[in-house]
């Protein structure tokens, strides 16, 4: 079994109310994120700001470059096109890419976790 880390999200929607999301990393993300230099305030800006798509049972958070809050325009750079993908309450990988939408996009609609020779 994976060792798995919780941290929480804190997130303000249009009426002004804080929601709390619990969050859970599995050592492969924060394997990776450590790696890709992406803390837990970036995973929880992403989280909490990025825009969903669902795709192959799995939630991709991306952080797109109009979605960074005011606060942080100093830190935009770092910030822009973060994606985070989620299966429910659990953090499976997160990454920077140029052009996130279009990298899910081309994904297939099913996740495929074993492949048949023929």
């Amino acid at each position: 079994m994976e060792n798995l880390k919780r941290f929480n999200v804190y997130a303000t929607d249009k009426a002004g109310m804080v929601q709390k999301f619990e969050f859970e990393h599995s050592y492969h993300s924060m394997e990776r994120a450590s790696q890709r230099g992406i803390n837990n305030d970036r995973l929880s800006l992403a989280l909490a700001y990025g825009e969903i798509i669902q795709k192959q049972g799995l939630e991709f958070h991306i952080l797109g470059e109009n979605r960074i809050p005011d606060e942080f325009e100093k830190e935009k750079e770092k910030l822009k096109n973060t994606v985070v993908v989620t299966r429910r309450d659990c953090v499976i990988t997160c990454y920077r890419a140029k052009d996130p939408y279009k990298q899910i996009r081309k994904k297939s609609k099913i996740f495929y976790t074993q492949r048949v020779a023929a």
